[in-house]
């Protein structure tokens, strides 16, 4: 019995050797059969992809820590300013949205600071040839685009309205609550109706989403958005912004893609599991 026990502990620490293998060294940086498995999965690609993308990552860390890149939290909470006004919300209504959504807001300012990083990385090995982002590119963009750019005529909402705090919030967190405490009314809301600052709020909210708890008269209310109808057309003039920054990130996107697979071929690269 005792030879069988360790046989079986020598077969389970095999087999997570096997599980958590190096599969390549990049740069001198590890990447493991888990950590492929594990990208794979949370990505929801085949495990091929996922080993290509970890080893352009690592390249990327690579080439960050060489120039010695770095984004500072000022810096992500000017972008964040800026993802705000360019949606016609305060800040502070933004972090609201967002963690309404269900996404912790750690990991937002984390996006936000990996596209900073990015568009760094972008600026300082993309071709000196880089043209700013022109009016004829982003008018091109806009017609072959126009269905991305319009907004709701009307918006189903659900509010919750209550005078106690702690009961709207626990309503927020789950809607099929009962409590005594909250009224709830099926509305339709008309987009010429609203003001400007609560519509950009409600066609930012997600249908199945609720807004930030706001005052309204003596009570605090919720709206939980149900659906959206009918489409207005946004104008060029007011989705230049949003383009110009589309078409911004996709050449630097781009340009990132062409510089590693450039230099991938006569980088220190060593394959020792390759994953099928």
């Amino acid at each position: 019995m005792r030879y069988m026990f360790v046989f079986v502990a020598l077969m389970i620490a095999a087999n997570a050797q096997m599980v958590n293998a190096i599969a390549a060294v990049v740069m001198g940086e590890p990447i493991t059969t888990y950590d492929v498995e594990s990208y794979a999965q949370a990505q929801k690609i085949g495990k091929k992809e996922a080993f290509e993308r970890l080893i352009d990552d690592r390249l990327k860390q690579a080439k960050v820590k060489e120039l010695g890149l770095t984004v500072g939290e000022d810096e992500i909470d000017s972008r964040i300013e800026q993802i705000a006004k360019r949606n016609n919300i305060e800040s502070k209504t933004l972090r609201e949205m967002i963690v309404a959504r269900g996404m912790e807001w750690s990991s937002y300012r984390s996006n936000a600071k990996e596209a900073i990083l990015n568009e760094k990385l972008s600026s300082a090995v993309m071709s000196s040839e880089f043209i700013p982002v022109s009016e004829e590119e982003m008018d091109r963009y806009y017609k072959a685009n126009r269905s991305k750019f319009t907004q709701p005529s009307e918006i189903v909402v659900i509010q919750y309205a209550s005078r106690n705090e702690k009961s709207l919030r626990e309503a927020v967190r789950n809607p099929m609550i009962s409590d005594p405490n909250i009224a709830t009314t099926t509305q339709v809301l008309q987009a010429k109706e609203l003001n400007a600052n609560l519509y950009a709020v409600l066609t930012q909210t997600p249908i199945g989403g609720f807004t930030p708890i706001f005052p309204a008269g003596d009570r605090l209310v919720a709206l939980l958005v149900r659906e959206k109808r009918g489409a207005i057309p946004v104008s060029f003039e007011s989705a230049k912004n949003e383009i110009a920054q589309i078409l911004r990130t996709q050449f630097e996107e781009r340009s990132i893609e062409n510089y590693f697979a450039k230099t991938r071929a006569k980088a220190d690269i060593t394959i020792l599991r390759p994953v099928l």
